[in-house]
């Protein structure tokens, strides 16, 4: 019993013992020394480029001219350009209603020796009267077609008026003895001479002629002229009194153009004597003068001019004077023309004398002395 005692003791101690060992202690992590985030650096801003200004150029207003006379106009021409035949033979002068003209163009246009001049109007009412007025002849024609003309004359020959049927051309005959009741015309039966060298274009009645014949008023076409303030040219030789000799086989015809410093302007001279205007003594006078060789040959007894194939001439300005280039693209095209450098030409404001001759026609001035004229094809 004893030795149960004491068996029961020993495994209660060894159970208290066991109760008492205590248990391992808990770990605590060590602590970890909190680090701070290196600073992200700021991206440094590339540097802007300045925009770079580009100056802007307003556009220059667009100009509107007449294109006869370069004058300045409000709006663009979109009218029509009239032009008259013009007898122009010693007996016929003077003129009357030319120092009107925008633009004055002299050719010989018979086999006998005729010179006629056809007259270019922008504003044909301002004329009061134009002549004398004569038949129109195929060189005419042909001028009316390549501007687009309404051409006012006494008649023609049934030649000539074919042809500029053929030609497309709008024409009307003003003789109020063929054509009654026009309006467009009167006898002067004070004047001198033969009957048909008395007939005078009045220009109101020349337009409400066109008019009531259909032919449209406006048109929208160019005109193959450059104008500027100034048209003197830089490098032309003096030229303050030029002699335009118009030569056909053996036909001569001198026109003398005399520079009058005061006007700016060439006043025209033919048969001895200054032109001037037979109702107002006014001078005809031009700023430019154009001299415009051409191959010209005859269809039956009249001449014509090949157009189309352009040739070489001179141009006077300011009492100067140089060689030029012109040419023409077709029937229906304005002539065009150029320095020899091929410059397109300017002419000054103002109104233009036109001679219209083979190359065989000497043109002279005081800085140009008498030399053989050149052929006619433009290169």
């Amino acid at each position: 019993m004893k030795r149960v005692i004491a068996l029961t003791l020993t495994l209660a101690l060894l159970l208290c013992g066991c109760g008492a060992r205590s248990a391992p202690a808990a770990t605590t992590p060590a602590a970890v020394p909190e680090t701070t985030a290196a600073p992200t650096a700021e991206p440094t801003a590339e540097p802007t480029a300045e925009p770079t200004t580009v100056p802007t150029t307003e556009p220059e207003p667009e100009v509107y001219v007449n294109p006869l006379n370069g004058e300045v106009l409000d709006a663009p021409f979109t009218g029509r350009i009239f032009a008259n035949t013009v007898s122009n033979l010693a007996d016929n002068i003077p003129h009357v209603g030319v120092v009107k003209a925008d633009m004055l163009i002299e050719c010989y246009v018979n086999m006998d020796s005729v010179v006629r001049c056809l007259a270019l109007f922008t504003d044909i009412d301002s004329v009061d009267a134009i002549g004398s007025t004569r038949s129109t002849r195929p060189m005419f024609n042909s001028i009316a077609q390549h501007y687009d003309l309404i051409l006012s004359h006494a008649g023609g020959s049934a030649q000539a008026l074919a042809d500029a049927k053929e030609r497309g051309v709008e024409n009307f005959n003003i003789d109020e003895w063929v054509v009654a009741s026009t309006g467009a015309s009167y006898r002067d039966t004070e004047r001198k001479g033969a009957l048909e060298n008395t007939l005078y274009g009045i220009g109101s009645g020349i337009k409400a002629y066109a008019e009531s014949q259909g032919y449209p008023m406006t048109l929208e076409r160019d005109y193959g002229f450059d104008f500027t303030d100034d048209g003197t040219p830089a490098d032309g030789v003096e030229a303050k009194d030029i002699s335009i000799t118009l030569v056909y086989e053996k036909a001569r015809k001198e026109t003398r153009m005399v520079y009058d410093e005061s006007t700016g302007k060439y006043a025209f001279n033919q048969y001895g004597k200054v032109m001037t205007d037979l109702k107002t003594e006014e001078v005809e006078a031009f700023r430019n003068v154009i001299v415009m060789y051409a191959d010209i040959t005859t269809t039956g007894i009249y001449h014509i001019a090949d157009f189309n194939a352009g040739g070489k001439g001179y141009f006077a300005c300011g009492g100067k004077l140089i060689p030029i280039v012109w040419m023409c693209g077709g029937d229906k095209e304005p002539f065009r023309f150029f320095t020899e450098s091929g410059e397109p030409l300017e002419l000054g404001r103002g109104n233009t004398y036109m001679a219209i001759c083979t190359p065989q026609s000497p043109v002279v001035c005081e800085g140009m002395p008498e030399q053989p004229a050149e052929t006619t094809a433009a290169s």
